[in-house]
């Protein structure tokens, strides 16, 4: 067989694969039609990108910028931790085993001093970016903590997952141990969950407001 007859025959077999590959939408069509006549519905399955992202909200992030709310240290030191992030908890965690992170943990992924990533991660707490849980009982009886503290990153800044399906119990964490509020770092888009809801939700800075009021009033 000589390069042209080879070619022609590779060719041939390409057809045949793709002929094999190709959905008869003629055929779909009258399936469908004899689906919906017994009331079933046929639909395309839509490929999903299951890339992990973190997202940055803009918004908020311009007003720590320019309010130099954050050094740039702290700045930097935030956006290295973004690959740890756990989608939907928005906790602090070792990618492979699920586990948080301790700040020995951060100092080893980081490759800098256990002191100096303890310094940052206070300041970063202190400023309200970062928010640990700390377990009451466990201190009263140990008087310190025995457990890891989970580290979680304050969705209003770094989220990863939907803005309107953020975490009940992270979300109620936020809106009552709100230091960015309290220092006046105003920002455009603020996390709220109402009464009874599963999820919180991030909203404009005005609607916040109107939340907040009526919650004050009591309504």
């Amino acid at each position: 067989m000589n390069l042209k007859e080879h070619l022609e025959s590779a060719e041939k077999k390409a057809r045949l694969r793709d002929s094999k590959s190709v959905v008869d939408l003629v055929s779909v069509a009258n399936e469908e039609r004899k689906a919906n006549e017994q009331g079933y519905g046929l639909y395309k399955l839509e490929q999903k990108n299951k890339a992990t992202f973190v997202q940055g909200i803009k918004d908020n992030l311009d007003v720590l910028v320019r309010n130099e709310h954050l050094t740039n240290a702290e700045l930097g030191f935030l956006f290295s931790l973004s690959p740890l992030v756990e989608f939907h908890s928005n906790a602090v965690t070792d990618q492979e085993t699920g586990q948080f992170m301790t700040v020995s943990d951060l100092a080893i992924y980081l490759n800098r001093s256990r002191e100096s990533c303890s310094r940052v991660l206070s300041k970063l707490i202190e400023k309200g970016v970062i928010y640990e849980f700390v377990d009451v009982q466990e201190i009263k009886e140990f008087n310190r903590n025995v457990s890891r503290r989970p580290l979680f990153m304050n969705p209003e800044i770094i989220y990863a997952g939907d803005r309107n399906k953020v975490d009940a119990t992270l979300s109620k964490l936020i809106i009552t141990f709100d230091r960015l509020e309290r220092k006046k770092v105003l920002l455009p888009w603020k996390l709220w969950i109402h009464q009874n809801e599963e999820h919180g939700k991030l909203y404009k800075r005005k609607t916040f407001l109107e939340f907040k009021k009526k919650q004050k009033a009591g309504k």
